[in-house]
């Protein structure tokens, strides 16, 4: 087996137990809010933040899992590099996500606000990324195998669905800051 693919395995597995991880966390928090003493609307804020979190986790569980099979199934090196790069603004998104939180606890709340417009920044520089990353994905379509072009489009539209996702969190962010501003 090749290091890439070795590397591709070693990092989809932990993917999949930070995935795990945040489903457990979840799954705490969600029965924490059941017992706990929160107002109604602190409650249902704290879930969509939760749901919309969780759903970041399972959009890179699915690239990554998909990208294993992209190493079998040949998707062009330049179509992966559009990949890696959108990868990395969901990455620094999430950064930044975590970082807004912790201010958020802390009751920075301006610099929450400051900290969802860079991640709504990021969000859209992966929206342009992904128009390249398409044009790239469709120039292959001719050339190769059915299966290999969807691969390579999934994978493309689920970096960019988690980037979506990350901006949807710095909404519930804000939204939370702004209701107690």
């Amino acid at each position: 087996m090749s290091s890439d693919k070795q590397r591709l395995e070693a990092e989809w597995a932990e993917v999949f137990r930070l995935e795990r991880e945040a489903d457990n966390v979840k799954r705490r928090i969600l029965a924490e809010l059941v017992t706990g003493v929160f107002h109604a609307v602190d409650r249902e804020e704290l879930i969509r933040l939760i749901l919309v979190s969780d759903d970041v986790a399972s959009k890179a569980k699915g690239w990554t899992r998909r990208l294993e099979l992209a190493i079998y199934d040949n998707i062009p090196s330049s179509v992966l590099e559009f990949v890696a790069k959108m990868a990395n603004s969901v990455l620094e998104a999430y950064k930044l996500v975590l970082e807004a939180t912790n201010k958020l606890i802390h009751e920075d709340k301006k610099s929450v606000l400051e900290l969802c417009n860079k991640i709504e920044a990021l969000e859209e520089e992966v929206d342009d990324v992904r128009v390249n990353a398409l044009r790239e994905v469709y120039r292959h379509c001719d050339e190769t195998k059915t299966s290999t072009c969807m691969l390579a489009k999934e994978v493309v539209d689920l970096v960019e669905e988690a980037a979506d996702r990350c901006e949807d969190v710095a909404d519930v962010l804000r939204s939370i800051a702004l209701l107690r501003i």
